[in-house]
C-alpha cells in the first residue's frame, strides 16, 4: 500500500511539472483531476502497460527495443480517454537562440505531440526517482 501511495504522489508531481512547463499537456486547474489523473496514470502503469508490453514483444524485439516509445504513447492516449480533464493538443516551439546557436520555429502535430509529452513524462519521472533516490 506503502509503494502504491508513493507512485501516485510521485506520478502527482510529474504531472504537476509537466503541465506547468510544457505546453503539449494540460490538465484543468482542480485538485480533484490531478488526483483522479496521477491514480489512473499509476494504474495503467502498474496493470495495462506490462500487458501492453507484451502484446507488441515480437516488433519490440525486431526493432532492438526502439519500439518502446510506442507503449508510453499508448498508455497516455487511455489516460486523456478515461480523464476528461486532461487535453494533449498540437503546439507551436517557438525557436531559441543561444550564442549562435539556433533551433528554428516547429509545428508538432498532435501525434508528434503524444510521443514528445511521453517522453518528457518518462524523463521528469525518471528524473524524480533518480532524485529521491540520491
Amino acid at each position: 500500500m506503502k509503494t502504491i501511495l508513493r507512485a501516485i504522489f510521485l506520478n502527482l508531481i510529474t504531472l504537476y511539472l509537466v503541465a506547468l512547463f510544457f505546453p503539449g499537456l494540460t490538465i484543468t486547474n482542480q485538485l480533484i483531476t490531478y488526483l483522479s489523473t496521477a491514480v489512473v496514470w499509476t494504474l495503467l502503469n502498474k496493470v495495462v502497460k506490462p500487458i501492453i508490453k507484451l502484446l507488441l514483444l515480437p516488433i519490440n524485439l525486431i526493432t532492438l527495443g526502439l519500439f518502446s516509445w510506442a507503449v508510453n504513447v499508448i498508455t497516455l492516449f487511455m489516460l486523456k480517454y478515461f480523464i476528461s480533464g486532461v487535453a494533449i493538443a498540437a503546439f507551436t516551439f517557438n525557436g531559441y537562440t543561444l550564442q549562435g546557436f539556433v533551433i528554428p520555429q516547429m509545428h508538432f502535430s498532435i501525434f508528434f505531440a503524444y510521443i514528445l509529452t511521453s517522453l518528457i513524462l518518462s524523463l521528469v519521472h525518471s528524473g524524480l526517482i533518480w532524485l529521491l533516490r540520491s
